[in-house]
């Protein structure tokens, strides 16, 4: 009996003592948590994060990936859709025009033009003999021979920063760039291929070599006849014209003249007339005029089979101090003087957008 009592007293006290253990272990753990528990949530949180990043990292991967599924299929050839759509849109639509001046309507019948530069050549018949003896008027046969002009439109437009579409846009047969938008050090946003870059003399960069490839068409965009007198003595090496100019141009531009084509104002008038409903009657009293980026979208309306657009809109108005420019800090504050009707062309664009007429590569 002793013996028995003993055996339970026994059990009883290792019964307590593991109680007793088991609590010291949950004391020394919980102690353990609370000291620790600024690292326990530190490595919660960077955990948390990687996840994060991860799930982010693959949806961009897949976003980026149906991107490129939709542009492949995208770059099957629409032949005869801007056509189409674009004789919606543009009253009297046609293919007929040069898209650049020739020499031989100046040469040997003057072609009477109802209208003053840009939107004509009346007046400047003279100095444009001399200039178009020096210059050409031909698509580079590479692009003359194309069974389907795919193009891409690319603006100077802050949308382009950090947008990686260099590789989508150097995929197109055909890449316009405006005025003195750099290339170089910027590939990996807008590309690095140029087929034709527009610009006026005020816009021209000051050496065309660094920012196009050997056969850019360097296209000279008339807003007045000084700027075909600009363009003679740059190519024939006379005395450089200062005055006659908001901003001083450059007086030294070397540039191929076999690369140098003058173009047609037939488009500026198309821009101004049917996209914008500027009254050609009144001219002189309306001191608006297009964009150089919209004159070029209806250029490629008007010989591309397709029309993509890059970097074009401008900052909304909660954004003033944004800069308009992917290459340098320009706010919209600087377009106020221009001339140019931002809201009339942004409405223009919209519209081709809708229709389907042209194609966004980045936000508008």
């Amino acid at each position: 009996m002793e013996k028995t009592e003993e055996n339970h007293s026994s059990v009883e006290d290792n019964s307590r003592h593991d109680s007793k253990s088991h609590w010291t272990l949950f004391t020394l753990l919980i102690t353990m948590i609370h000291k620790s528990r600024w690292k326990i949530l530190g490595v919660l949180t960077v955990f948390g994060v990687m996840v994060w990043y991860t799930i982010s990292r693959e949806e961009r991967y897949m976003q980026l990936f149906d991107f490129h599924i939709m542009q492949d299929e995208r770059m099957t050839c629409p032949l005869g859709e801007v056509e189409k759509k674009a004789a919606q849109l543009i009253a009297n639509y046609t293919r007929d025009h040069p898209l650049f001046l020739q020499l031989k309507d100046y040469f040997w019948v003057r072609t009477p033009s109802p209208y003053e530069l840009p939107y004509g050549t009346k007046g400047a018949e003279e100095i444009l003999l001399r200039l178009l003896a020096v210059t050409s008027y031909s698509l580079p046969e590479s692009v003359q021979s194309l069974k389907c002009r795919k193009c891409a439109v690319v603006g100077n437009g802050h949308r382009l920063r950090n947008s990686s579409m260099g590789d989508v846009i150097n995929k197109y047969d055909v890449v316009i760039r405006l005025n003195n938008a750099p290339v170089h050090g910027y590939e990996h946003d807008v590309g690095s291929k140029t087929t034709m870059r527009l610009f006026y003399p005020e816009s021209a960069h000051f050496n065309p070599k660094t920012e196009n490839n050997p056969n850019t068409l360097l296209v000279l965009v008339a807003f007045k006849p000084m700027d075909f007198l600009w363009m003679e003595t740059i190519l024939h090496d006379k005395k450089r014209i200062r005055k006659g100019f908001w901003k001083q141009p450059p007086l030294i531009w070397d540039a191929n003249p076999e690369q140098v084509r003058i173009l047609n104002p037939y488009f500026m008038e198309v821009t101004a007339a049917k996209l914008l409903n500027i009254p050609m009657k009144q001219l002189r009293k309306f001191k608006q005029k297009p964009t150089t980026g919209l004159v070029a979208i209806t250029l490629a309306l008007h010989f591309c089979d397709m029309v993509d657009i890059a970097g074009f809109g401008y900052p909304d108005s909660a954004n003033k101090k944004q800069s308009i420019h992917y290459y340098e800090q320009i706010t919209v504050k600087s377009m106020a003087t221009s001339g140019h009707n931002v809201s009339h062309e942004a409405s223009a664009i919209k519209k081709m957008l809708v229709m389907g007429l042209i194609k966004n590569l980045t936000y508008f």
